[in-house]
């Protein structure tokens, strides 16, 4: 008697708790074959890669800056260009290296290399993408000067099999799906527990839960405790005196 702070214990309890969550709620989806595939033609768009072009340019520079006498001189001198290239267009890459004021590709037979969607001004990168491969553009003007373009090779878009994103769709589709279930089914397992508190079985049957239990369970979370039992709200709901005196 005169040491029993001594000799006290932690309060501690066991007891069985369920757990609704996202995952949950995924695991008891069933998505239909039908949905898969409509959801991959419906958004195949995003699955696509870039086609890309390898684009060959003679550039007659007139900046934006340059007077209108001089951009003038430019055009005329890029169709002088263009009627030649269209003469003879296997002389593309020479006309190229003779005439392109362009001094990054110009050594290169005007080769810009590979470009996707984007890559260039809007005018150039139109022009480019609207050409088969092996024609010959129109003079295009940017704020650079005169273009000719040649399309010298076209690397088609790759567009991924509906087996290859099978597993990403039903992984996409399963999270929005569980998304829009979810307070559904959480209202009905808040209405199942509350009206049926005497027992979990009750919940458990209803929405297909794992049962779980734990002993030893305190006041205070300890290191070891499951992520869930560490809640200091299901730790204040669990000692609280409906739960202590009614083991609800």
């Amino acid at each position: 008697q005169q040491h029993v702070d001594r000799f006290k214990q932690a309060e501690q309890a066991d007891i069985q708790y369920v757990v609704l969550n996202l995952d949950v709620v995924r695991a008891g989806l069933a998505l239909s074959e039908a949905d898969v595939k409509t959801y991959y033609q419906e958004n195949i768009a995003q699955y696509t890669g870039n086609e890309q072009r390898r684009v060959g340019h003679i550039l007659i520079a007139a900046g934006k800056d340059a007077s209108a006498e001089d951009r003038a001189s430019a055009r005329e001198k890029a169709r002088a260009l263009l009627e030649k290239v269209r003469m003879a267009p296997q002389s593309f890459a020479e006309l190229a290296k003779a005439n392109s004021q362009d001094p990054g590709s110009a050594a290169e037979g005007g080769d810009l290399g590979f470009i996707v969607p984007g890559t260039m001004v809007k005018t150039f990168d139109d022009a480019a993408f609207a050409l088969e491969a092996g024609a010959i553009s129109d003079v295009i003007e940017t704020d650079f000067g005169f273009h000719i373009l040649k399309v010298l090779a076209v690397k088609k878009a790759d567009v991924p099999t509906f087996e290859d994103k099978r597993a990403d769709i039903e992984a996409q589709l399963s999270e929005q799906l569980a998304q829009r279930k979810f307070a559904e089914v959480a209202e009905s397992f808040t209405n199942t527990v509350y009206e049926q508190s005497d027992s979990l079985d009750p919940v458990v049957k209803k929405l297909k839960l794992t049962l779980h239990t734990a002993s030893g369970i305190r006041r205070d979370a300890l290191p070891n405790d499951a992520v869930v039992l560490a809640s200091p709200k299901l730790r204040a709901a669990l000692f609280s005196s409906d739960s202590l005196e009614q083991k609800r």
